[in-house]
């Protein structure tokens, strides 16, 4: 059963190692690549709340900023992954129920006396500002865009395009909106017809539901561990 994987390359070779343990076999086609980009250290050390939006953002951040400067602040991760990632820099962050906009704006609001702190958002240049929205007058929260995601032409386009064309591709994966943007780019939408699609996160299934594809399978916890059991039980 081929599943495609449409995100950047290191982590597609991941999930192609987790795919395979369970019997699929996995096709990489990394839709997105990532390039780090400028930021204001300042922005991020005036901050007595931080929040990484993920792994990219944990690893981008600490390429320019040692993780003792901020060793003193309030952490949250959005996942646990991004939170293992942190421990592993020696900081012990704050991990919301679920991994989402939603999650994170309510354990932000556990937090004592809020509306005095100034909250950083480590993310990318495209990030999606649903935490803002949310956030509006209640705090000081700014972004701090520290990497972008870029459109990737996978070297294997013409033979993906063939092998969604005839249907052999069982399922085709989108981890977040850029992975889908760039995905219909390149190859024309309507190929998806003829699988089956799954995806992690509300923000990447509306993506999807704004272009009028209705993810097939979306696990309740927002990891890839959790879409992969999704996936056998629906498809095996």
């Amino acid at each position: 059963m081929r599943v495609l994987i449409t995100r950047e390359k290191s982590q597609a070779e991941k999930t192609a190692k987790l795919l395979e343990k369970e019997g699929f076999e996995p096709v990489i086609f990394p839709t997105i690549r990532f390039e780090k980009v400028d930021f204001d250290e300042k922005a991020v050390l005036q901050a007595d709340i931080i929040i990484f939006s993920s792994q990219n953002a944990v690893k981008f951040l600490f390429e320019k900023l040692s993780p003792e400067k901020i060793s003193n602040k309030t952490v949250i991760a959005t996942g646990e992954k991004t939170a293992k990632l942190l421990e592993k820099k020696g900081l012990k962050p704050l991990i919301p129920e679920i991994y989402s906009a939603e999650g994170v704006y309510k354990l932000l609001s556990k937090i004592p006396d809020l509306k005095n702190k100034k909250i950083a958002v480590i993310r990318p240049v495209e990030g999606v500002n649903t935490l803002f929205e949310l956030m509006q007058n209640k705090t000081d929260i700014y972004p701090v865009p520290v990497y972008k995601t870029v459109e990737n032409i996978p070297e294997n386009l013409k033979e993906v395009k063939n092998l969604l064309s005839s249907g052999k591709i069982n399922l085709v994966v989108f981890t977040s909106p850029s992975t889908f943007k760039n995905f219909i780019k390149i190859i024309d939408k309507s190929l998806l017809r003829n699988t089956k699609v799954a995806v992690i996160g509300t923000t990447t299934q509306k993506a999807l539901e704004k272009e009028g594809i209705t993810p097939d399978i979306i696990p309740s916890k927002f990891t890839m561990e959790e879409l992969i059991k999704n996936i056998k039980q629906q498809l095996f």
